[in-house]
């Protein structure tokens, strides 16, 4: 069968794009053909047997070739992969057209942009009104048909009688299509058309043009001028019915493409590529039962800690050695038993002889011996990082981190500075009246700014050390980790308070000292019950930002931060039924809790003991910073200190001082963000 071009939906065409350009199309409709020279022949195809042919998927899945291949004698040859544009898709039985429809995919080659292209400027013509020439589609098929005389007959040759009949056929059956391909003058009503049902997926988005050929008119084929392309079947019987869906002139490059995906290696690639396959179905065997036979071979590569699936099936943990090595790698260094079912590590010298095959210790990586995947040089130095960091992240945060109640922390996404801002200048809302307008208010901020600081150093562990077994020089290390960034960063914020003589960091607001008389939060007086009294109601007299009205219990002292030798004297400040220190029985304001045990506790929490104050007399209120923050603490990269891996076989200090260095390394900034909630004594 054939057809002209009568609508189309091509998508934006570009030489090396590889969208898709899918078109409807009709293939095939029942009816009488019209022959060479735009006469009607004796060509009949019955409505039967095209629909038998949809059903049986015959028009779905066919290769679309430019031109019929013909020999010079003019029986057809098998036709050439460069000639192979497309595919046809989703064909079904149209009752009302008496015709079989469905859809075409153009491919990204060279013969695909070819028919993409003279489609766009056949449908760029129609439009300008310029004429189009007849181009269709034409099947080559193996048809039954009967003659005159009502004798059936099977057509074995692609011969030319269908060309040029000389009496009456009329095609009952269609056996197989061998393609559906692009000619000019097609024959039997296949077209490239637009769908009015609206059946085509969304994607196709089908075109509103009507290209038609000014000389085509009508419905009734007998009275349209359409030249025969039927052509019959090669020389033979008909192929198995299991290869009439893998044509021998797709063999080569479909066993390409498969096996191109198949992700098997490129030795087993080749094998496959050497061997004849009936079918895709036969050749998709062939790979699954390679791959099964890849893996199988891999499988004998992976070293087993204690029992690795799938070698021991009553295991049921389903990790791999890898990860079961990782996790004894993370018991070692916590000093623990890894989890059931884990074999532990005896010692640093077995975990790093899996990892890098150096028996010997001579420091150089020796791939052929170790048995796990995807291991290479790195992989110790790697593995032992990962485990520091679970192990160093899980440590520092059982430290006691006193600051954390009067700090405000924030995750910064960039190393620029830190801008702590402060807002106010607001102060009271105004009255609205009824209906009338609302009055812009005025707001004003400032800002505080800080700079990240980078700690971090490395741990060497030596090739020595290794060879020594020395595990517990190696299980000392998280702790001493995460300890040091700990002492780091409590001495960040206790400097806050101690830098400048006890007075503190220089503001950029004002270019005066955080603690000072100006700011009205500077005293000399001993702890004591008054002289929390008098620093409470100083806090309470602080003014808003610009505005002048009192904060009052936003900057309300709620942490009293003193040396270890004050911690009994604060306690008792905050906590004994009476006034201490006096001789009267007055309640004391400023504990919380009914009964002695509640009291201590409310004390315990809100007094912090900053072991790092070296001044034994020195103290300090903060407000709650949920209400008025004071002090500002910023992170890149993570709350907690990183650990990586530096270690390279052939440079850095693996390659010269045979030592693996363990790097930790810690951003952070913290400063205060506003005077208001804080209050330092400094006394004498």
């Amino acid at each position: 069968g054939a057809g002209e071009v009568d609508g189309l939906s091509p998508a934006p065409l570009h030489p090396r794009a590889p969208a898709a350009r899918v078109y409807a199309a009709r293939f095939v409709r029942a009816g009488r053909v019209r022959a060479v020279g735009n006469r009607p022949s004796d060509i009949v195809i019955e409505p039967a047997a095209i629909r038998a042919a949809v059903e049986r998927e015959l028009f779905t899945g066919r290769a679309m070739f430019i031109d019929h291949a013909t020999r010079s004698s003019g029986s057809p040859e098998q036709a050439s992969l460069r000639n192979l544009a497309g595919v046809t898709v989703e064909a079904t039985w149209n009752e009302a057209e008496q015709a079989a429809e469905g859809a075409i995919r153009l491919y990204d080659n060279e013969a695909g942009r070819a028919i993409g292209s003279l489609l766009q400027q056949f449908l760029a013509d129609a439009a300008a009104g310029r004429p189009v020439p007849d181009v269709g589609l034409s099947l080559v098929f193996w048809p039954t048909w009967k003659d005159e005389g009502g004798r059936m007959k099977d057509e074995g040759n692609r011969s030319s009688l269908i060309l040029h009949p000389s009496s009456l056929k009329v095609i009952t059956s269609i056996r197989h299509i061998e393609s559906i391909d692009f000619v000019f003058e097609p024959a039997a009503g296949g077209r490239i058309t637009k769908d009015e049902g609206g059946r085509m997926k969304d994607e196709l988005q089908p075109s509103t043009f009507n290209l038609q050929p000014s000389t085509l008119q009508g419905d009734n084929m007998s009275e349209q001028t359409h030249s025969l392309s039927l052509v019959a079947a090669p020389e033979g019987d008909l192929p198995p019915e299991e290869t009439r869906s893998f044509p021998k002139n797709l063999v080569s490059w479909a066993t390409q493409a498969l096996l191109a995906t198949s992700g098997l290696p490129e030795p087993t690639r080749l094998r496959l590529a050497g061997s004849h396959f009936q079918s895709p179905a036969e050749l998709q065997q062939a790979i699954e039962a390679a791959r099964r036979e890849v893996a199988a071979l891999n499988q004998g590569q992976v070293i087993q800690l204690g029992g690795t699936p799938p070698r021991q099936p009553h295991i049921t943990t389903g990790l791999t050695g890898f990860e079961q090595l990782h996790l004894a790698a993370e018991a070692l260094l916590m000093g623990r038993r890894p989890p059931h079912n884990v074999r532990p590590l005896t010692g640093i010298r077995e975990l790093y002889h899996l990892l890098s095959g150096d028996y010997e210790m001579t420091g150089v990586f020796q791939p052929e011996r170790v048995q796990f995947a995807n291991v290479n040089s790195s992989t110790m130095a790697a593995l032992t990082a990962n485990a520091l960091n679970k192990v160093v992240t899980n440590l520092f945060q059982t430290y006691p981190q006193w600051w954390l109640p009067i700090a405000t922390e924030v995750d910064f996404t960039s190393l620029q500075n830190a801008r702590w801002t402060t807002l106010g200048g607001v102060g009271e809302l105004p009255t609205v009246a009824e209906g009338a307008s609302y009055t812009e208010l005025t707001w004003d901020d400032q800002v505080e700014q800080d700079a990240f600081v980078k700690k971090g150093g490395y741990l060497g562990i030596t090739l020595e050390a290794i060879d020594k077994d020395d595990t517990t020089r190696l299980q000392a290390a998280p702790r001493a980790l995460a300890q040091a960034a700990w002492l780091t960063l409590a001495k960040a914020v206790s400097n806050i308070f101690t830098a400048n003589s006890g007075v503190g960091p220089t503001l950029d607001t004002d270019s005066t000292a955080l603690f000072h008389a100006n700011h009205n939060n500077l005293g000399t007086t001993a702890l004591s019950w008054s002289a929390w009294s008098a620093t409470r109601t100083a806090m309470r007299k602080q003014t808003e930002v610009h505005s002048g009205e009192r904060l009052g219990w936003l900057t309300a002292p709620k942490y009293l931060l003193v040396p270890p030798d004050l911690e009994a004297t604060a306690i008792q400040v905050l906590a004994s039924d009476q006034q201490p220190g006096t001789s009267n029985n007055d309640v004391n304001p400023f504990a919380e809790g009914a009964a002695r045990e509640a009291l201590i506790e409310s004390a315990r929490r809100r007094v912090i003991v900053v072991d790092l104050w070296t001044d034994t007399n020195n103290w300090a209120a903060v407000a709650d910073p949920l209400l008025y923050p004071s002090i500002g603490l910023g992170y890149r990269y993570g709350r907690t200190p990183e650990v990586f891996s530096v270690a390279s076989p052939t440079a850095g200090l693996m390659f010269t001082n045979d030592t693996m260095p363990i790097k930790v390394r810690y951003f952070f900034v913290t400063g205060p963000t506003d005077y208001r909630g804080l209050y330092k004594h400094n006394v004498a």
